[in-house]
C-alpha cells in the first residue's frame, strides 16, 4: 500500500474515532454509576445526552415527550429486578441545560408510566398498563404542584393495553409490548376516549383501527411525514424502526443503545430516545446508558 493511501486510511479511521466520540452527558450523574455511559451503536448519529433524572432514587425511565421547548419524562420506582412496578413520575427537562425544572408524582394507582405524549395545547397523556391519564402540565409543574392536574383517567382492558403511546395530530396511540408478534399490537383511539365518564374503560373495540407492532416494542413517535417509529429493545440490544403504519411492518430498523424506551421528535426534526439501561433497577445489565440521547435520524446507519 502507497504512504498516501495509507494516510488517508488512518485519517479516515481517526475521523470515523472522533465521530462516534461519546457525548458528555448533561444533568445530574448518578452517585452509584462508576465510568462512563457505554458507547451504543449509531453513536455518531448522537450529538447530546442528558442523564436521566432522579436515578439515585430508583427511577426507572420509560416515556418521552417534546412539547413547548422541553422534555417530558415519564418514570416509576423499583431498584428490584424482580419488582416492575412503583410509584410514577412525570419531569420536566430542559434540553438545552439538562436541568430538572419540575416533578410530578402521578396517582398512586399508577404503577410503571410505560407511555407518554404531547397532546398539544398543555396537555400531556399518560399511559400505564392498564389506565390512561390526561394531565394539565401547566397545573402539575406549576408553583401549587399539581392538585389539579389529572383532568382525565380511563381504565384499559382486552387486548388494550397502554406499554407506550403517541400523538400523530389527530389520533391518540396505544401500543401493547410483547415478545410475540401475535400479541405486538398499537392502537388509534379518537382523543374524545378521554372524555367518557368517571369509571369508564376501554377496550380493543374503541380502537379506529389497529396495526402488527415488532415484538419488544417500548416506545413510539410520528415524524414530521406522519410515519410511525418504533423503538424495541431489551437488556442486550436496542433498535428504532420506521413503519410502514398502514400494516406495521418495518420499513427500516437501526441498531440503538440497549434498553431503549420512550421517543420523541422536537421542533426541529431531532429525534429523542431515552434508555433503562444502567437504572438502579438494571444496574447489573451488559449495557449502561441510563441516559436521555437526541440523534440525527439522517446519521443512522
Amino acid at each position: 500500500m502507497r504512504k498516501g493511501a495509507v494516510l488517508l486510511a488512518v485519517a479516515l479511521a481517526w475521523a470515523s474515532a472522533a465521530a462516534a466520540a461519546p457525548v458528555a452527558p448533561l444533568g445530574e450523574r448518578p452517585a452509584y454509576l462508576q465510568g462512563a455511559p457505554g458507547l451504543p451503536p449509531n453513536a455518531s448519529a448522537i450529538d447530546r445526552t442528558i442523564w436521566a433524572p432522579d436515578l439515585d432514587r430508583g427511577y426507572v425511565p420509560q416515556g418521552l415527550a417534546w412539547g413547548g421547548g422541553a422534555l417530558y419524562l415519564s418514570a416509576y420506582r423499583s431498584d428490584d429486578p424482580k419488582v416492575g412496578t412503583g410509584p410514577c413520575r412525570l419531569f420536566r427537562i430542559d434540553p438545552e441545560s439538562g436541568d430538572t425544572l419540575g416533578r410530578f408524582d402521578l396517582p398512586a394507582a399508577c404503577g410503571h408510566a410505560g407511555g407518554l405524549a404531547w397532546l398539544g395545547g398543555g396537555v400531556l397523556l399518560v399511559s400505564d398498563t392498564r389506565r390512561l391519564y390526561r394531565i394539565d402540565a401547566a397545573a402539575a409543574f406549576g408553583p401549587a404542584g399539581g392538585p389539579r392536574a389529572v383532568t382525565a383517567s380511563v381504565a384499559l382492558e382486552g387486548s388494550l393495553k397502554g406499554s407506550f403511546a403517541s400523538f400523530d395530530g389527530k389520533a391518540l396511540f396505544v401500543g401493547t409490548y410483547s415478545r410475540d408478534t401475535e400479541t405486538a399490537k398499537g392502537f388509534f383511539l379518537a382523543p374524545s376516549v378521554l372524555d367518557a365518564p368517571a369509571g369508564a374503560s376501554l377496550d380493543e373495540t374503541a380502537a379506529l383501527r389497529a396495526i402488527a407492532l415488532p415484538a419488544h416494542a417500548q416506545g413510539a413517535v410520528f415524524d414530521r411525514a406522519g410515519r410511525l417509529w418504533i423503538s424495541a429493545g431489551g437488556s442486550r440490544f436496542g433498535r428504532l424502526c420506521r413503519l410502514d403504519d398502514t400494516d406495521g411492518e418495518a420499513a427500516v430498523c437501526y441498531a440503538t443503545a440497549a434498553g431503549v424506551e420512550g421517543l420523541a421528535f422536537d421542533d426541529r426534526g431531532r429525534l429523542w430516545a431515552v434508555s433503562e439501561a444502567g437504572s438502579l433497577r438494571w444496574r447489573n445489565w451488559p449495557a449502561t446508558f441510563p441516559l436521555l440521547f437526541r440523534l440525527d435520524p439522517d446519521r443512522l446507519r
